[in-house]
């Protein structure tokens, strides 16, 4: 009898503590810090991210890959509800949804990185990484709201455009 009580109690360990992750804790959010900005994530492209209060939106474009994230920041913690679509075939999208987070730090280069994992449906990770370094130069120009459209086309940025650093003499 109680080697089928030590049996049950370690499969309620097991089937708790398998839930999926909980939400993180935030920390303090680092002196200068926002997650305003356009970030570059090798998991999803090009972010642009628009922060008023504690609410950020955004979208994000890579490939075949469009979507959008809402959210809440405590601390140095976003925790967001992401949208894409994917559209390999033409004409026939993939919506897919879920929760992520992203927790915001100054690296020692003085750049600024967020860090997080996404998960699908309510589930707040167990999907991937998802990562980014923010530009240095730029201003998100295509937060989007919920009733826009997500576009899959790149918008040309005016910080991808060369300067003329010939430094001649104008009129």
């Amino acid at each position: 009898m109680k080697a089928k009580q030590i049996a049950l109690a370690l499969l309620l360990g097991v089937i708790l503590g398998c839930g999926g992750a909980q939400k993180p804790k935030p920390g303090p959010l680092p002196e200068g810090a926002s997650f305003y900005g356009v970030w570059q994530s090798p998991q999803y492209g090009n972010m642009h991210l628009c922060q008023s209060g504690k609410q950020v939106i955004g979208d994000y474009v890579k490939h075949e890959r469009a979507g959008r994230i809402q959210g809440d920041v405590d601390g140095d913690l976003l925790v967001f509800q992401w949208e894409d679509r994917r559209e390999l075939v033409s004409g026939k999208p993939q919506i897919r949804r879920g929760r992520a987070y992203f927790r915001i730090e100054i690296g020692e280069d003085g750049d600024t990185y967020v860090k997080g994992e996404w998960g699908m449906d309510e589930d707040l990770s167990g999907g991937g990484p998802w990562n980014a370094v923010k530009l240095r130069r730029g201003e998100p120009d295509r937060c989007t709201g919920a009733d826009e459209p997500i576009s899959l086309e790149d918008k040309e940025h005016p910080w991808d455009v060369e300067d003329d650093t010939s430094g001649g003499a104008s009129d």
